[in-house]
C-alpha cells in the first residue's frame, strides 16, 4: 500500500524560518517598518505588488545601490527552526514530495530548500537589472491571500489530489492552503483564524513534531 499522503507543503516564515517574516528580517536590518502598508494590504487598499514595492522602496531609501546579493547576505543569518532536514528526510522516505509555498523572499526559500532536501519551492522575489541592482519592484509568484493557487500548481505537477496533500502554516494567510488539503497543521500559530481552520494545532521548537500526525494519519 502506498503512502497516505503524497505532498507536504510548508509555509516558510514562522514555520521553517524561526522569525515572523523574511521581509521583516530585512526591515529590521535597515531599521524600518511596514506597519502602515500592512494595514492597507489587509484592508484591501493595496495589492501584493504595491505592498512589495513599498517594502523595497524603504530599503532603497536607506541604500540606493542595493543588489540582490546584498539581500541574500542580510538573510543568511536568519534563524532556522531545528529538525528541518530530518523531517524532510522522513517524509520523502515515506514517498512524499515536500515543497515550500511562501509569500516570503525566494533567497531564503531557495537556500532552505537546497540545504534540506525539499523537492521544490515557490516564493516571491525582487526584480533587479542586468547588474543585479534592485529596481524597486517585487516579483510576485505567491499571492498572500491566495496561497492555494500556488499549492495547486504543485498538486498538478506531482499528480497529487487535495485529499492526499498536507499543508503546514502559522497564520491566516495559510488558511487558503488548508482548504486545498486533506490534512492541515497550524504550527506555532500566531492568530485564531489559522488555529480554527487547522485539523491539528502544534506548538513546538522542532519541526519533527509534524511527523506523527502526517505519518500516522489517513486522508479523509
Amino acid at each position: 500500500m502506498g503512502p497516505s499522503y503524497g505532498l507536504v507543503a510548508f509555509d516558510m516564515d514562522g514555520v521553517l524560518v524561526d522569525h515572523s517574516s523574511s521581509w521583516t528580517w530585512v526591515h529590521e536590518h535597515f531599521k524600518v517598518d511596514n506597519e502602515a502598508s500592512l494595514v492597507e494590504y489587509i484592508e484591501g487598499r493595496i495589492d501584493d505588488r504595491e505592498f512589495m514595492r513599498r517594502d523595497v522602496e524603504k530599503w532603497l531609501n536607506i541604500r540606493d545601490d542595493l543588489c540582490i546579493s546584498d539581500i541574500e547576505e542580510i538573510l543568511r543569518p536568519v534563524p532556522i527552526i531545528p529538525g528541518i532536514r530530518e523531517t524532510i528526510s522522513a517524509l520523502r522516505a515515506g514517498g512524499m514530495r515536500c515543497v515550500i509555498v511562501s509569500g516570503g523572499l525566494d533567497m531564503a526559500a531557495r537556500r532552505i530548500a537546497e540545504e534540506n532536501g525539499f523537492d521544490d519551492h515557490i516564493a516571491n522575489s525582487l526584480a533587479c537589472d542586468e547588474s543585479g541592482r534592485l529596481t524597486g519592484e517585487g516579483v510576485l509568484r505567491v499571492e498572500l491571500t491566495n496561497k492555494r493557487k500556488a499549492l495547486e500548481r504543485f498538486q498538478q505537477r506531482y499528480g497529487v489530489t487535495a485529499e492526499r496533500t498536507v499543508a503546514i502554516g502559522n497564520s491566516f494567510v495559510d488558511v487558503s492552503m488548508f482548504s486545498a488539503s486533506g490534512l492541515s497543521i497550524a504550527f506555532n500559530p500566531i492568530d485564531e483564524m489559522v488555529e480554527r481552520s487547522a485539523d491539528v494545532v502544534l506548538r513546538a521548537r522542532d519541526l519533527r513534531a509534524v511527523l506523527p500526525p502526517i505519518l500516522d494519519g489517513q486522508p479523509r
